[in-house]
């Protein structure tokens, strides 16, 4: 029996794949997709007589979006969002980063491992936030200033018997991290992107078969917000299907199914 098309119940997405579009060098795989949507709209020019009466209506162009929600903040949809490609540190290529961390008086040392000169700060803190005195750094700390033993990395607090607390702000260069510059004059780039999406037949409820709905040229939007907040830990995904304007078939997407149980 030939396959034939009909009603589906869609279980969920599995996985959402982007591959960059001139090197085909794969770039991220979301795996928590939800609510997606593809929504195509059209223009027309509608022709009618004397009376207003539509005679012919003639669609001239169609634009396509995908929306999601993703489950989790994550930093995939981040960086493709900002337009810039993430900057992973290693041995080689070192990343600096802030460190801030508040400590009681009475501690005397504190490790600054792979601190920057120059970019260490201590002050008096108090519980509610508030920030007292700056202190200087000496070659030995005192009532009024706090040392750097380079050897080690070894801060040495202020001998300030006023202060409960302390807060220390450095920079560092870290080997193992990365950093996402969401910067004003970068953009997405257009993307292949392929979905699979796993579905039942109403007629075969024990059959669990999959889609994969391609988008030949898909770019992310650059409007997205980043939720940092455990009460709302999901993000949206979403951006525009591009027409494949050099080729032939001009295709916002495709839709393919496999006639097969799905084992994945």
């Amino acid at each position: 029996m030939s396959f034939k098309l009909g009603d589906k119940i869609y279980k969920e997405i599995l996985y959402f794949y982007a591959e960059d579009k001139g090197t085909g060098i794969p770039q991220y795989v979301l795996t928590q997709l939800s609510d997606a949507n593809i929504e195509i709209t059209a223009e027309s020019t509608d022709v009618t007589d004397k009376n207003g009466n539509l005679v012919k209506k003639i669609w001239k162009s169609k634009a396509g979006t995908f929306s999601a929600t993703n489950a989790f903040v994550n930093t995939n949809i981040v960086a493709a969002s900002s337009g810039s490609q993430p900057i992973f540190a290693s041995k080689s290529g070192k990343v600096k980063m802030p460190r801030l961390m508040h400590v009681k008086n009475g501690v005397k040392t504190v490790t600054i491992t792979g601190y920057v000169e120059g970019s260490v700060k201590v002050a008096q803190y108090f519980g509610d936030g508030s920030i007292g005195k700056t202190y200087t750094m000496d070659t030995t700390a005192a009532a009024d200033k706090f040392s750097i033993a380079k050897e080690g990395a070894v801060l040495t607090l202020p001998l300030d018997e006023d202060a409960e607390m302390f807060f220390i702000r450095y920079d560092r260069e870290v080997e193992t991290g990365a950093v996402i510059h969401n910067r004003a004059d970068k953009f997405p780039t257009s993307v292949y992107a392929i979905m699979k999406a796993t579905y039942y037949n109403p007629c075969k409820k024990n059959d669990l078969k999959a889609d994969y709905i391609v988008m030949p040229s898909f770019q992310v939007s650059p409007e997205t917000t980043v939720p940092i907040s455990a009460d709302t830990a999901t993000m949206d995904f979403k951006g525009d299907l591009e027409i494949e304007y050099c080729g032939d078939d001009k295709i916002l997407y495709s839709v393919y199914d496999a006639d097969e149980v799905d084992e994945d």
